[in-house]
């Protein structure tokens, strides 16, 4: 059987850390024990009570997501605190944390890929430093419509933007907070920009730089990466049973 850190030198090696953005707080957050063994793991896209609770009811001492499991420094860890109350409850139930953020963005096969082949976004290249993509779709088609074909294949009804009045074939997208990919979507000359979110201006922006925006949340855009985690762990460590957490109130 493997262990936690025969998984971590996997996972870096086959996620690896120069496909980051600087700074980017991924990698592992939690580890009780770097020899225990592992023959049960849980792939999520973040680790809230509800996934850790979810890794504990199938016995699986792992938990790794896309999502960092802490964003910046904790000057102390109490049960009082949401990022403190799920580091002591992992710990206390011997699970370990890892996360592979935007290097799994970039990677090919990863977020933005498999948002790629969700919609039918064909000849892909990467933008905004490797981490969006642009591509086109085999048919024009109208922004009502695309915006029904984005909303069937993430099974979400929460889909909003900016309708510019161009049909959609030129897409470029980027999965999560695409606030700050957004000149560089306009840069690709896409007729039409899919993230998960975005702030007021951006919208504002968007509308009138003609291009169309589809916001169809940051949970739904990033969620299709939970089975390409799934996928990596049963690649590397075949005799491990990995479990996929959805929260479905995103």
């Amino acid at each position: 059987m493997a262990s936690i850190k025969q998984i971590e030198a996997f996972l870096e090696n086959r996620i690896p850390r120069s496909l980051s953005v600087p700074g980017d707080p991924d990698g592992t957050a939690l580890c009780p024990d770097y020899g225990a063994e592992v023959t049960k793991a849980v792939a999520a896209l973040d680790v809230t009570m509800d996934s850790i609770e979810y890794a504990k009811s199938v016995g699986a001492n792992l938990i790794v997501t896309h999502h960092p499991s802490i964003y910046a420094p904790l000057a102390r860890i109490t049960e009082e605190d949401p990022v403190g109350k799920r580091m002591i409850t992992a710990l206390q139930a011997g699970i370990s944390l890892m996360s592979y953020h935007t290097r799994l963005d970039a990677m090919a096969g990863g977020v933005n890929d498999r948002l790629c082949a969700l919609l039918g976004v064909k000849d892909a290249t990467p933008f905004a430093d490797g981490l969006g993509r642009v591509g086109f779709l085999e048919e024009e088609m109208e922004y009502s419509e695309f915006c029904r074909k984005v909303s069937a294949a993430l099974g979400t009804e929460n889909v909003t933007g900016i309708d510019s009045g161009r049909p959609v074939k030129r897409v470029a997208l980027l999965g999560g907070s695409g606030k700050g990919g957004f000149r560089d979507a306009v840069a690709t000359e896409a007729d039409t920009y899919l993230t998960g979110e975005v702030i007021h201006s951006t919208l504002l922006d968007a509308r009138d730089c003609g291009i169309n925006l589809v916001c169809a949340t940051h949970y739904r855009t990033e969620s299709p990466v939970i089975s390409v985690i799934r996928d990596v762990l049963k690649e590397g460590f075949p005799e491990i049973e990995v479990f996929t957490y959805y929260d479905n109130q995103l």
